[in-house]
């Protein structure tokens, strides 16, 4: 999957939009720590996120 292709830039879009508005905001609901300690786990979670689901896809498109 190029980087700069229609469907990479489809893809990423989504999967931003869901990271955004539905799952960083459940992570954080859960945490109970400063913004700071939030902000490192959540990106801890999603940065890998990313790179499993790019992996898996590019495989279907």
């Amino acid at each position: 999957m190029k980087l700069f292709s229609a469907k990479s830039i489809i893809f990423y879009s989504i999967l931003g939009a869901i990271t955004a508005f539905v799952i960083a905001p459940f992570i954080r609901s859960m945490l109970d720590y400063s913004n700071t300690i939030e902000l490192l786990i959540t990106t801890a979670i999603i940065i890998p996120m990313y790179a499993v689901i790019t992996r898996f896809i590019k495989k279907y498109l």
